[in-house]
């Protein structure tokens, strides 16, 4: 219970400061945000219930197999570089699991939901499909059993990434000074949003959510849009104008077939 209201407190204040810099220093006009509110925070209701159910299964699960199994179990390292090296390893994970959910395309599916949105700010953060969030879950677990991850860390990770997410999602921009020295290290709104072009080029870059570090690692950064900033299309990749219509369509969006260019 602790843990859900310290998560819950914390999403809370990040996000309301994150809507008001949108709000006082928008980076562009948002013509569609009520529909696309309806949506995202449907699915953060849907995401947010499908969490509290299975969490507790998984902990549970990892409690009865972990005991003295794990990479950290075995490896005798001071507390603190054990916290931070899992912080690493965990931000390192949903890297790879980012570009696993683009390449493969059953994944991609479910993953596209996310990326039909068509415009971004804070509230896209939270727009994924609940069957995203229980893989991404399960994903999760297996890593902390195989390294023997701390609770503390797997607490403190989950909160860096969500205001993580909220922050490069928000329909605002930093100073230019300032984000070519932010984005060496983090993920900025700037860099995300080419991530959510139209054009599969560029939605197949910027995989981070947290450390931009490993799309720098792993040659898959892109600083700048293919046709500039202002040209930059954002929407589900390799459709023209495609958009949900209603909440029902983004609930099958991943039981549907769409063809190019729609």
């Amino acid at each position: 219970m602790i843990d859900f209201t310290l998560r819950f407190g914390v999403f809370l204040v990040v996000f309301s400061a994150l809507l008001a810099w949108q709000y006082y220093r928008p980076r562009g006009a948002l013509v569609q945000w009520r529909q696309r509110w309806r949506h995202n925070i449907a699915l953060l209701v849907l995401g947010a219930v499908c969490v509290r159910l299975v969490q507790p299964l998984l902990l549970s699960l990892l409690a009865l197999m972990s005991q003295g199994f794990g990479l950290f179990a075995v490896v005798d390292l001071p507390f603190w570089l054990t916290f931070i090296l899992s912080i690493f390893l965990l931000d390192c994970l949903i890297y790879w699991q980012h570009r696993l959910f683009h390449r493969v395309p059953l994944l991609w599916r479910i993953h596209r939901v996310h990326h039909s949105d068509p415009e971004l700010d804070v509230s896209s953060a939270v727009r994924f499909h609940p069957v995203e969030i229980v893989l991404s879950l399960g994903i999760k677990a297996l890593a902390v059993w195989l390294f023997g991850i701390p609770l503390e860390a797997i607490l403190a990770f989950d909160i860096l990434l969500n205001a993580a997410a909220m922050f490069n999602h928000t329909n605002a921009r930093l100073p230019a000074k300032t984000e070519s020295w932010v984005q060496r290290i983090l993920v900025t709104p700037d860099l995300h949003r080419i991530h959510h072009s139209r054009v599969d080029r560029e939605a197949n870059s910027n995989f981070g959510f947290f450390l931009s570090i490993w799309d720098e690692f792993f040659n898959t950064k892109r600083v700048r849009a293919l046709e500039g900033d202002e040209h930059l299309k954002i929407g589900m990749p390799d459709t023209k104008t495609y958009q949900p219509a209603s909440f029902k369509e983004v609930l099958v969006m991943p039981f549907k077939r769409f063809g190019k260019h729609r």
